[in-house]
């Protein structure tokens, strides 16, 4: 959940970029696995491997791709289905998480070193810098929702503006994502023990998001 306050508060993604980089891809990452390996508990009676949490690596996009799968497979064991597929819906449709994910998944697997890379060889890095990835999130806001499809470059003011409720839009939507997979663990897509650990991810008290109202019922 810290991740979504400082993609709300990042101002510049070149000198804010890496600390929101590095707390999301960490949270996000132990987020998935710990969701996951409460799902591989109620379906085989045993918590994963040490080999096996090692073979899921840092790649966020991956575990994203895993977690759907648990997702659908738990489903049917859910206390309100309807609701359930509701959330699960949300996640599997929203078309901006994906290119979040890309960003963290980016910066887990090397964007740490990325820099110290450049510094140490004087050469450019061997992959794309995160930052060009959180560039393509905010892209793909820009030309998807109307609100953000005109940039007000000659007023800094306004500018300003923009960019914070550019981020707050995908602050709302990763806050969506946090309470969807907390939803679905109350409400046990991913087991007996994912009820509990569904009921840590979201901070006690917390509303729901306001991304979406309306669309749960």
């Amino acid at each position: 959940m810290h991740t979504v306050e400082a993609v709300r508060q990042m101002r510049y993604i070149h000198v804010d970029g890496d600390a929101v980089f590095t707390l999301g891809s960490i949270g996000v990452e132990k987020t998935m696995k710990v969701v996951l390996g409460c799902h591989a508990l109620e379906r085989t009676g045993s918590w994963p491997s040490k080999s096996a949490l090692s073979c899921w690596g840092h790649d966020i996009e991956m575990l994203s791709s895993q977690l759907q799968k648990a997702i659908a497979e738990g489903l049917a064991q859910t206390t309100a289905p309807g609701y359930a597929q509701q959330l699960a819906e949300w996640l599997r449709e929203n078309s901006t998480i994906p290119l979040v994910f890309a960003t963290l998944a980016r910066y887990g697997r090397s964007g740490r070193f990325h820099h110290l890379d450049i510094l140490a060889t004087d050469e450019p890095g061997e992959f794309d810098q995160p930052s060009e990835y959180w560039e393509r999130v905010e892209q793909h806001v820009q030309q998807s929702v109307p609100e953000f499809s005109s940039v007000p470059f000659h007023d800094s003011a306004a500018l300003d503006d923009y960019r914070r409720r550019l981020r707050e839009y995908i602050a709302e939507d990763l806050e969506a994502w946090w309470f969807c997979v907390h939803r679905l663990g109350v409400q046990g897509a991913f087991g007996d023990l994912g009820k509990k650990i569904g009921g840590e991810i979201w901070v006690p008290g917390r509303p729901p998001p306001q991304r979406l109202k309306g669309e749960l019922r």
